[in-house]
């Protein structure tokens, strides 16, 4: 085998290895872009629940004062 064909099997054989790097590379950032817009459906699905707790709080408050001031009324 010829000093050449060597340096053309090395370099075959570098660049297979460059591909299966930039193939995982590749995937690596794919699977990153979509954990980050998972994060991004999360956040925003867990800040809507949030303000529904606290929508749903507020109207439990209200309707305990109304209630509570017909009772005060009806004693009165």
């Amino acid at each position: 085998m010829s000093e050449s064909e060597d340096n053309s099997q090395a370099q075959s054989k570098l660049d297979e290895l460059h591909e299966r790097i930039q193939s995982k590379l590749d995937d690596l950032h794919n699977d990153f872009k979509e954990l980050e817009s998972d994060l991004q459906t999360a956040s925003l699905e867990s800040k809507r629940a949030r303000g529904d707790r606290i929508e749903g709080f507020k109207r439990a408050l209200r309707d305990i004062l109304q209630a509570a001031d017909r009772a005060d009324r009806e004693w009165h």
